[in-house]
């Protein structure tokens, strides 16, 4: 094996992209090792222009280059910031924006209506109008900003908020200690003569 100065890795790399010789032989050829190879191709992403099978009889042990870059995760303002809280902004603004089609379907909602009526007339199909209409379904939409309302009163509810049975358990324990608490089992006492 040459040494790691001595490595011409540009050629290496020409050789991967080509894609006409497997690692064992570009190992061989440029004197370095496959593992070498496959870890220099995994850090840099190297993708093989060429694929085509380069052994006939044996199956590939190596895992495939990734083609793609990983996906740049969008940088946060503040590290630390729960996920929870970007997840409830999300749901918010997602809220708002349904809010705001609601309203402007609920404002216009006859006018669209008499339009799908117009432009449907000469079907003989009524599913496309019917479809057309249900797209205007201000009930749809609803349901979908009380589900998303739901959501985030349970995402809400998980920081510190109680449900009623452990509200109720709470209160029952309060009423029971102090004045009403419960008074200790009477102790018998036995006298047998002696």
């Amino acid at each position: 094996m040459a040494r790691k100065s001595a490595i011409d890795w540009a050629a290496v790399e020409t050789g991967f992209r080509a894609g006409r010789q497997s690692n064992r032989q570009l190992s061989e050829k440029y004197g370095v090792s496959e593992s070498a190879i496959r870890k220099r191709a995994s850090a840099e992403g190297w993708v093989r222009t060429k694929p085509g099978k380069v052994r006939t009889s044996t199956q590939s042990a190596h895992y495939p280059v990734r083609t793609t870059a990983p996906p740049a995760e969008k940088p946060r303002s503040n590290p630390a910031e729960p996920v929870d809280h970007l997840l409830n902004e999300r749901m918010s603004a997602l809220a708002s924006r349904l809010l705001g089609e609601l309203e402007d379907t609920t404002a216009h909602h006859g006018e669209i209506a008499q339009v799908i009526e117009a432009e449907t007339a000469d079907d003989n199909n009524e599913r496309r109008r019917n479809a057309m209409m249900k797209a205007i379904s201000t009930k749809d939409r609803a349901e979908t900003l009380r589900t998303l309302k739901q959501i985030q009163q349970m995402e809400q509810g998980k920081a510190g908020k109680k449900g009623v049975k452990e509200e109720r358990k709470e209160a029952a324990e309060k009423a029971a200690s102090g004045r009403f608490a419960r008074m200790p089992s009477p102790k018998l006492v036995v006298s047998n003569g002696k």
